[in-house]
């Protein structure tokens, strides 16, 4: 099921790039935030800080983005991780996930760990930008 239209889409992968694009230029990353290659394993600040945003104001709880990312890996594992997912799929082919085909998937893993739909965007966004800043393979390997 598909939670946003296509001029959503559009924007919120729009968003994605242009975060990972201020990541990128940011000195402090010594530039080594990339869509593909080795990438740290740590979650950027921005992004931690809108996850827990979310976290607190959609579920009531103060929770850490790194282990709320941690129970995000294991509901996505078997679409990101796995052989026969969808998004396994493409980054095996294209050693890359297309944005709109992590928004759809991701906002499905999240709605079914509680986001609603009103931060649904903030939260999605978040999620992808920080999944590929760690690396499709580190966060796959964290999830095992």
């Amino acid at each position: 099921m598909n939670h946003f239209t296509d001029a959503e889409l559009q924007t919120l992968s729009a968003e994605i790039d242009q975060q990972l694009s201020e990541l990128a230029n940011d000195p402090a990353n010594d530039g080594i935030t990339k869509r593909t290659g080795h990438t740290p394993k740590t979650i950027p600040s921005k992004q931690k800080q809108q996850l827990e945003q979310v976290i607190e104001q959609d579920l009531g709880i103060k929770e850490p983005a790194d282990s709320f990312m941690k129970k995000f890996a294991r509901a996505a594992k078997q679409d990101l991780c796995q052989e026969g997912g969808v998004l396994y799929g493409q980054w095996k082919k294209y050693g890359d996930l297309e944005n709109e085909e992590m928004l759809k998937t991701f906002s499905g893993i999240l709605i079914g760990m509680g986001i609603s739909n009103a931060l649904l965007a903030t939260a999605v966004v978040a999620v992808s930008v920080i999944v590929i800043h760690i690396g499709i393979k580190a966060f796959c390997e964290d999830c095992q």
